[in-house]
Order: structure tokens, then C-alpha cells, then sequence
């Protein structure tokens, strides 16, 4: 009886045994057969955490691990003394487009601002490797003076190592002010504000204060009485009303200055054409005026030749009007003598 219970016992260990190895191997047999794409990258400080193994995260998800740890000048012929993390990355998850060998596709996110950096998990101090796209300019790769055998994706500081140099830059900043001269001045300000403020009158200042606040409320009720008064509500309706009327006399002149400007080429050519007319009658003139001057002296020798005959004839243009004056006059008078000859008797010469 104790031998087939040993038997049992042995018998269970050994199958469980085989059970977990095969649980084992069934376990990592994805990870064994994982297609991964090697890059390399170069870090200028302490990786003081990470390992190998460590994760390796794209906006915290998960996109390879951490293959090799060793410094640059044991891989290649350089005095440079970064440290060497090359890391398998899974094609499956990654988001850049990885090809087999990885250079050509991969330079493309590289020039994008794809960067990787040490990141801390916490307060176990274990590390892992965050990678994301960040700006080129102000990120620019560390310098190298090597081939890489991998793809190089450039590194950027950690944000431990950020806020220690900004630290660093501030304690640095603060040893060279002058703490002495700093407090000397503010003990010269704070006395010369106690002086002025032990010689101010304060009273005085208050009531200066209240007269001009009092000043300034009549000064804005005066100005609210302007606005809201009625003169200047038609100061704006007359304001509005001629801006009415301007616009209807514009709009009124718009067409027939229009066409005046239309018209204005082709008065422009028609007084062109008077100018040249008045040029050629010009350059006539003398001509013209001496004929003139010779037919005034001829109609001279006319009138002096002719003066008696003139005379007469203006003589005869009298009489004749007087006899016509004096005929008009008694046929006013004697309406009868003009018509029927004689004119009648004297009223004193009727017989009884």
C-alpha cells in the first residue's frame, strides 16, 4: 500500500511538472515567434532603473522591450560616452510603417519628431522607455560620428533630468544676484516710504478725495441731463435728417454727373476743334481788318461827297413831318374837314 501511494505521489509530481512546462512553453511560444524590428538609440544621462526586458511604450501602450544595455564606445569606434539601448519593436502594434529592414520607412517618423526617453514607474524605480512625437526643432538628435548597424531613433532628455537642469539653471541664476545690495535697497524703499507716509496729511488727502469725487457726480449728472436732454435728441434727428437729404442729393447728382463725365471726352474733341478754328480765323485777322479799314474810308469819301444832298434830305424829312403833325392836329380838332372838305360855318352867322 505505501508503494502505490508513493507511486501516486510521484506520478502527480511528474505530471504536473510536464503540465507546466508545456503551460510554459505555450505561454511564450507567441513571444518566441514574435516578428520584431531592431532600432537603436542614444541616451546622454543615467538608465539608472532600466534593464533588459523593460518595457518600451508608444503613448503607454506597449510596442516592444529592451533588448541590449552597453555603452556606444563599446559598439563603434567613438569617444562619445552614451549609452547604447537597442530595442526590438513589434511590427503588429507600432504605428510607424516598419518594413523588415527598417531604415528607409522608419526615417520618415523619424524627421516627423517620433523621440524615445527614460521614464520612471513610480516610486519602485524601475524604468522603461517612452516613445512619442515631439518637436523636431526643439528636440534636435544627439550627435554621432558612427553608422548605426539599426535604425536611430534620436532620444530626448527625461523630465527628471529636464526639471533638475531648470532647477540647476535657477540655484545658478540666484548665486550670482547680489542678496546684500538687494536688501539694502528694499530698506531704503521701505524708509522712504515711512518718511512719506509720516509727512503725508492724510486728512487733508481725504478731503481733497471727497470734493473730487463730489465733482465728479455733478459732473455726471450734468452730462447724463446733456444726453438724455431733448435738444440733443434733435440735434440727432436733424443730424439724421441731413445726412437723409445729402444722401438723396448724391444720389439725385450721381447720374447726371455721370454723364457729364461720359460726355466730357467728346466736349473735350469739339473744343479742340474751336481752337483750331479760332487759330486759322486768327491767323486771317490782319487780313480781314484791312479790308475793313479800306471799306471805313471809302464809305467816308461816300458821306462827305453826299453831305448837301444829306442835309436836304433831312430838311425835307422835317417839313414833311410837321405838315404831318399839323394835319393830325386838325383832324383831332375838325374830324368833319378831314373827311368832307370845308369846314362848317361860325355859330354867329345863323338867320333868324
Amino acid at each position: 500500500m505505501e508503494k502505490a501511494a508513493y507511486f501516486k505521489i510521484g506520478l502527480f509530481i511528474i505530471l504536473g511538472t510536464i503540465i507546466g512546462a508545456l503551460g510554459v512553453v505555450a505561454l511564450g511560444v507567441g513571444t518566441i515567434f514574435e516578428k520584431k524590428v531592431m532600432v537603436e538609440t542614444y541616451i546622454d544621462e543615467s538608465v539608472q532603473g532600466l534593464d533588459v526586458g523593460s518595457a518600451v511604450k508608444f503613448r503607454g501602450v506597449q510596442v516592444g522591450k529592451v533588448e541590449t544595455i552597453s555603452l556606444t564606445s563599446a559598439e563603434y569606434q567613438t569617444k562619445r560616452r552614451y549609452v547604447l539601448v537597442r530595442i526590438g519593436l513589434t511590427t503588429k502594434i507600432f504605428q510607424a510603417p516598419l518594413s523588415t529592414d527598417g531604415m528607409p520607412s522608419f526615417m520618415a517618423e523619424v524627421e516627423k519628431g517620433l523621440r524615445v526617453r527614460l521614464a520612471s514607474q513610480g516610486v519602485t524605480g524601475a524604468a522603461y522607455i517612452e516613445a512619442d512625437y515631439q518637436d523636431p526643432a526643439r528636440n534636435p538628435p544627439l550627435p554621432i560620428d558612427w553608422q548605426p548597424v539599426y535604425p536611430y531613433v534620436p532620444s530626448t532628455l527625461s523630465r527628471i533630468t529636464q526639471l533638475s537642469e531648470s532647477v540647476e539653471k535657477i540655484l545658478r541664476g540666484m548665486e550670482n544676484v547680489d542678496v546684500g545690495r538687494l536688501v539694502d535697497g528694499l530698506e531704503k524703499s521701505l524708509l522712504t516710504i515711512t518718511k512719506v507716509a509720516e509727512g503725508a496729511n492724510f486728512d487733508k488727502l481725504g478731503a481733497q478725495a471727497n470734493a473730487f469725487l463730489t465733482e465728479v457726480r455733478d459732473t455726471n449728472r450734468q452730462l447724463k441731463e446733456i444726453i438724455g436732454g431733448s435738444d440733443l435728441k434733435a440735434a440727432f434727428k436733424d443730424g439724421a435728417a441731413a445726412a437723409k437729404t445729402a444722401r438723396e442729393i448724391i444720389d439725385s447728382a450721381e447720374k447726371p454727373l455721370k454723364q457729364l463725365l461720359a460726355d466730357l471726352p467728346q466736349a473735350t474733341d469739339s473744343l479742340n476743334k474751336l481752337i483750331k478754328r479760332v487759330d486759322t480765323m486768327s491767323a486771317d485777322l490782319p487780313e480781314t481788318s484791312a479790308q475793313l479799314r479800306q471799306s471805313l474810308r471809302r464809305l467816308n469819301r461816300l458821306l462827305a461827297s453826299q453831305q448837301q444832298e444829306i442835309h436836304t434830305t433831312i430838311d425835307n424829312i422835317r417839313a414833311i413831318s410837321d405838315n404831318v403833325k399839323e394835319l393830325s392836329e386838325e383832324s383831332k380838332r375838325y374830324p368833319s374837314q378831314a373827311l368832307f372838305g370845308a369846314p362848317p360855318p361860325p355859330a354867329g352867322a345863323v338867320s333868324r
